[in-house]
């Protein structure tokens, strides 16, 4: 079975890949889509699983499309020599392990240089001399700031991050970066972990106007009607 489905043959080796976790918040689908649409990164392709929990809808950066977005798909940027993974949807419990395993070795087949997974906790376990980020790796290739290594890191809420981590991390070169967050307007801490994702890729390029995606915009649905008050 091939994971990935491509629109048309790309060569990703030597391309970062950014994997988002399900997880509190859903901050990394949230950063994902702002580095999309702030970086215009392509689609090429989908990930079909039967771990994947279907799902279809409309595009989610440009209104004015009539193109559908799937449960999970694959974005790149040629300039940057960055992929992304956006998934959309949840995994069937009782399948994760398989979907990771299948997506494990089609990193490795694929050749990424790196890889970032990212996930989002409940910060309210957090004590107070702890970070707002935990970043874990298993290469100097990171540019890696502000590093919690010890004591208890609150795993709640993080989704697969961590057994993907495990899994990856003796077969490529790869980070682990969760934000810890609280519920709610998410829209803030997206800005803060793409912003580490810069740092810890060393892209040195002078920062661009972020420009939101028009999901963003549908977050919390319309204004309340006036005649409710």
């Amino acid at each position: 079975m091939t994971l990935i489905k491509f629109k048309s043959p790309v060569d990703l080796s030597d391309y970062a890949l950014i994997i988002p976790t399900v997880s509190i918040g859903n901050v990394p689908q949230l950063m994902v889509d702002l580095l999309i649409t702030t970086y215009n990164f392509y689609k090429i392709g989908h990930l079909w699983h039967s771990a994947l929990v279907p799902l279809v809808g409309a595009d989610p950066y440009y209104a004015d499309n009539n193109e559908i977005c799937t449960a999970c798909e694959l974005y790149y940027s040629p300039e940057l020599k960055w992929a992304t993974i956006q998934l959309r949807s949840t995994l069937e419990s009782k399948m994760t392990l398989k979907f990771l395993n299948d997506l494990c070795d089609e990193i490795v087949k694929i050749n990424f240089s790196k890889v970032a997974i990212l996930s989002s906790g409940f910060d309210y376990e957090l004590k107070i001399n702890q970070e707002k980020f935990f970043i874990k790796s298993n290469s100097d290739i990171f540019k890696i700031h502000n590093i919690q290594k010890e004591g208890h890191v609150p795993a709640n809420g993080c989704g697969f991050s961590f057994k993907m981590f495990n899994l990856l991390s003796e077969k490529t070169k790869c980070l682990l970066l969760i934000k810890f967050v609280s519920e709610g307007d998410n829209r803030p801490d997206a800005v803060a972990m793409l912003e580490k994702v810069l740092k810890v890729f060393d892209f040195s390029e002078n920062k661009r106007g972020l420009v939101e995606p028009s999901s963003w915009k549908f977050g919390f649905g319309g204004y309340a009607p006036l005649g409710i008050f």
